[in-house]
């Protein structure tokens, strides 16, 4: 009985004390990256706000070149949608909207990851010329 008591405590320490971690960290996170290209600005905004163009720089292509891939409305504008399909795990299934443009400056996304999870993420780029530090 000694033992079943004891066995008890510890599974209740265990069980608060990860309440209490989980109670201390951050529910949100952030991933950046910078990226120099020594191209004018007006040229790299209007190459990566085509969705189309990020198989040709995107680490998920390169994790599965063979992803089917579909597109609705029109590419560059608010609105269209580029969604995938790999068999590989570590691509998934999902889409990517764009959400916002301020030509120049900032494009936002809206990430919808349905495969190997469940989630949505806002995702944004952002564009500054060294001359404007």
């Amino acid at each position: 009985m000694k033992i079943f008591k004891n066995l008890i405590i510890a599974i209740i320490t265990l069980v608060v004390v990860v309440l209490v971690i989980a109670a201390f960290i951050p529910s949100e996170f952030r991933v950046e990256r910078e990226v120099t290209i020594n191209k004018p600005l007006a040229e790299v905004f209007d190459y990566v706000k085509y969705l189309k163009n990020q198989e040709k720089y995107t680490v998920w292509a390169k994790i599965d070149p063979n992803m089917k891939r579909k597109f609705t409305g029109v590419d560059g504008t608010v609105g269209f949608v580029s969604a995938w399909d790999s068999d590989n795990p570590e691509a998934g299934k999902g889409e990517q909207e764009i959400i916002k443009i301020d030509e120049g400056k900032r494009i936002d996304y809206e990430l919808r990851f349905l495969e190997p999870f469940e989630s949505t993420s806002l995702a944004y780029m952002s564009f500054e010329s060294p001359d404007l530090k």
